[in-house]
């Protein structure tokens, strides 16, 4: 009798079981693609950003759009589903801070690095926010790096110097701006850890950022040119700007959806490879030059990033 159950139990569990790994197979399978999907989509930002740029427009007047697409879209969303989205007087004014200092900050500085260097490589510096995130939790929070973030931070300043090719020379305004843009970056994801907005969700803050960047760039366009005349957009203009709004949110949708699916691990695995779309596709549309320390710079930078990213989630379990 006692083995006619256990048989019997087999027959029951195994195709149960066997149910339950392909459904959690599929699941991952389509948390991958959210991701890889998220990547490809935001290696696009900076091709169309650059596109623009050639076109005559400049950065204020291309993320004044982005931002104003981001903001009423996201808020027609919030509108539709009914969503609470009130924010306390800290909250407010971390957000206007982190709109200038940080989010807002990095995409201006590496827009306007464009004008200085070749996208790809203003990209692969911009990915040196991990040093940066590294640096302001030691130096403001006082948190003691630990061997992987301190090999990963060596791995970073390496892949540095092969990406400017071992020519210091090239350490030119549009890498200070570039380096500029990941400091500023690492401000912001320091700020979604250590600050009042750790308890916003991702949308908010993004829907909150945006509107805020906007109102920015709007006056810093009208102070600049003197007139509203940087608002003109060609049509080439109006749709590149709509996809650059709708590209950040779509972007944003698939990581928050892949984090769920595979971690925040897999998933920030994934999107480094944000930067290595846009180097290839700088390559291949618009011919900016490369050779194998751009290569090995590029792959080295990309480490770096994987290695604070799997040390920081670690970090995370054992708090």
């Amino acid at each position: 009798m006692i083995d006619i159950d256990i048989k019997d139990n087999d027959s029951i569990s195994t195709p149960n079981m066997e149910c339950f790994f392909q459904n959690k197979r599929r699941i991952m399978s389509i948390g991958i693609f959210a991701a890889i999907a998220a990547a490809l989509a935001a290696g696009l930002i900076p091709v169309l950003t650059k596109a623009l740029m050639l076109d005559g427009l400049s950065a204020t007047t291309i993320l004044f759009y982005r931002y104003v697409v981001v903001f009423v879209v996201l808020g027609i969303t919030f509108i539709v589903k009914k969503e609470n989205i009130k924010l306390s007087i800290r909250q407010v004014f971390g957000l206007c801070i982190f709109s200038v200092f940080g989010y807002g900050g990095a995409t201006f500085l590496l827009a306007q690095a464009f004008n200085f260097m070749p996208m790809g490589l203003a990209t692969m510096l911009y990915f040196s926010y991990p040093f940066f995130v590294v640096l302001i939790m030691r130096v403001v929070f006082k948190e003691k790096p630990n061997r992987t973030k301190i090999i990963a931070l060596g791995i970073a300043i390496l892949g540095i110097i092969f990406l400017i090719n071992f020519d210091f020379q090239l350490v030119n305004f549009g890498s200070i701006l570039a380096m500029g843009s990941g400091l500023a970056y690492g401000i912001y994801l320091v700020s979604l850890q250590k600050s009042v907005l750790q308890k916003l969700k991702d949308p908010v803050i993004i829907f909150y950022l945006g509107g805020i960047s906007a109102v920015i760039f709007g006056l810093q366009g009208c102070l600049v040119s003197g007139n509203p005349e940087f608002l003109r957009l060609p049509v080439k203009g109006v749709f590149f700007t709509v996809a650059l709004g709708l590209i950040t949110i779509f972007v944003l949708k698939m990581v928050t959806y892949a984090i769920k699916k595979i971690g925040s691990t897999q998933t920030s695995l994934i999107i480094a490879f944000e930067a290595v779309v846009t180097l290839v596709l700088g390559i291949v549309l618009y011919g900016e030059p490369w050779n194998g320390n751009t290569v090995f710079g590029a792959l080295l930078m990309l480490v770096s990033v994987i290695l604070v990213s799997r040390t920081s989630d670690i970090d995370i379990i054992l708090e």
